[in-house]
């Protein structure tokens, strides 16, 4: 799995749809600096990244990553469809097998300017997947790829628009609770105390909503956020205590 840092958002360099007959393969390359997104919808490609091999078949979305080798294992061997976007994060990425889930604490507390400026959040993605709304994601494809009657001055914001929801479906696709647990858990346990960080939390009440014990969501939190529940819900609340003293007259 992959984890972008934003903001700012991912950001699209190129896309387009290429059709690949028997024989044909993708390019073979190393280091090239981008992302590069694979989606077939005909077909299948075979795939390499360093030692790992993929077979890209109909719905399958592959993401390999800047900084490696991807090359072709196996030529085509039927005609094959797919679409390839070409991006990159500007505020750096990381791939989660070997690192754990970014929090945003971590990077905010290095900025200790003006606390009103964008908070940063990390965008969680598949590396590789079959997509859960191929439809959608095509249809989607589709319309990055194809501009033609669009007006110039706003092709290319609309295109970045529609990357976005691009990767925010892919980023549905994710079942954390199924490859992560713990983020999973630490995630959940996280939407709770930022909708209930006005109220008295206790461990026994995250535990009673989650249904999990606290001990469990504690560590969790930990191992993902590299807090607890309370050092989390505490810098949530003087946020919003900064935010008021500044907006009121409290």
């Amino acid at each position: 799995m992959l984890q972008l840092f934003a903001p700012p958002l991912p950001t699209l360099l190129a896309a387009g749809k290429n059709t690949f007959d028997i024989g044909q393969s993708h390019l073979n390359r190393n280091n090239i600096g981008v992302f590069d997104l694979l989606l077939v919808t005909k077909g299948q490609l075979f795939m390499g990244e360093d030692y790992r091999k993929y077979t890209v078949s109909r719905g399958n979305a592959l993401i390999l990553y800047p900084d490696r080798h991807h090359y072709s294992i196996s030529p085509c061997d039927e005609i094959t469809d797919f679409f390839w976007f070409h991006f990159v994060s500007s505020k750096g990425w990381q791939d989660l097998t070997i690192s754990k889930p970014f929090h945003y604490e971590e990077r905010a507390a290095e900025d200790c300017g003006n606390f009103l400026s964008e908070n940063p959040f990390g965008i969680t993605l598949p590396k590789y997947c079959k997509v859960s709304n191929p439809e959608a994601v095509e249809l989607l494809c589709s319309k990055i790829t194809s501009s033609e009657n669009e007006s110039i001055y706003s092709r290319e914001w609309q295109r970045q628009i529609l990357f976005q929801q691009l990767l925010q479906e892919l980023s549905n696709h994710m079942h954390l609770a199924n490859s992560l647990p713990a983020f999973a858990v630490a995630e959940k346990a996280a939407v709770y105390l930022r909708k209930n960080y006005a109220k008295k939390v206790t461990y026994e009440s995250l535990g009673r909503s989650l249904k999990f014990h606290p001990n469990h969501i504690a560590r969790c939190m930990i191992q993902s956020f590299g807090c607890t529940p309370i050092e989390y819900v505490n810098k949530i609340r003087i946020d919003q205590a900064k935010i008021l003293l500044v907006s009121t007259d409290w």
